[in-house]
C-alpha cells in the first residue's frame, strides 16, 4: 500500500517551527511516522509531501520519496500528491512522537473493510471528537467515514505549545535538529 506522510506545514501554532523535524524522545517526528509506515506498506512506496527547502532531509531512507508540496495548505497539497499514489493509500502526519505500527493496524483493520471513498481516524478526547490526520483513501471521492477510537499515547499530535509539553513529559526530551532515526 502507498503511503502519504503530510509534512508540509508551517507549524504556526508552535512559533514557526518545523514540526517533523523536532526531536522528542531523541527521534525526529517525520522519522517516527516514517518508520511506522514502513512496517505497514508491504510493496507500496512511501511519500513524503513537504516544502522545497526540507526535501534533503529525508534523504537516504530506501523506498521513501521526498515530494515537494506548495505549502498552500493541507487538503491543496494532499490533493496534489494523491495524484501520484496508488489506491488505496493511508495518509499519516509528520507530527506523532509515538506512532506505532499496532496503532495502524488496528485503523487498518477497520479501515480496509470501508466501502467508504476515505475513511478517517478520529480520536475522542475529553468528550470530543479531534482528527488525527490519519486517513486510508480507497479512492478520490466523495463517501466519507470515520473510525473512531479513544485517544492514547500512540495517536498524541504535536499542534499545540501544550501538546508539545505533554509529549516531553512522557518521555523527557526535545529539541529542534537533523538527528536521524
Amino acid at each position: 500500500m502507498d503511503i502519504v506522510i503530510m509534512a508540509g506545514g508551517r507549524g504556526e501554532r508552535l512559533g514557526g517551527l518545523k514540526k517533523p523535524f523536532l526531536i522528542i524522545c531523541g527521534k525526529r517526528l517525520i522519522d517516527v511516522s516514517i518508520d511506522a509506515a514502513e512496517k505497514v506498506r508491504g510493496n507500496g512506496k512511501v511519500y513524503v509531501c513537504m516544502r522545497g527547502e526540507d526535501l534533503g532531509k529525508v534523504e537516504g531512507r530506501e523506498g521513501v520519496q521526498a515530494v515537494e508540496c506548495p505549502g498552500l495548505g493541507y487538503v491543496e497539497d494532499l490533493s496534489l500528491i494523491l495524484k501520484r499514489v496508488t489506491f488505496p493509500a493511508l495518509i499519516l502526519p509528520g507530527d506523532m512522537p509515538f506512532l506505532s505500527r499496532e496503532a495502524l493496524e488496528r485503523f487498518l483493520d477497520k479501515a480496509l473493510n470501508s466501502k467508504a471513498d476515505v475513511v478517517t481516524l478520529v480520536k475522542m478526547r475529553s468528550g470530543s471528537a479531534e482528527e488525527t490526520g490519519i486517513s486510508l483513501f480507497n479512492r478520490e471521492g466523495g463517501s466519507w467515514e470515520n473510525v473512531y477510537f479513544n485517544e492514547d499515547r500512540d495517536l498524541l499530535d504535536i499542534d499545540t505549545p501544550e501538546d508539545l509539553k505533554k509529549a516531553v513529559e512522557l518521555c523527557g526530551s526535545t529539541e529542534e535538529g537533523e538527528k536521524r532515526g
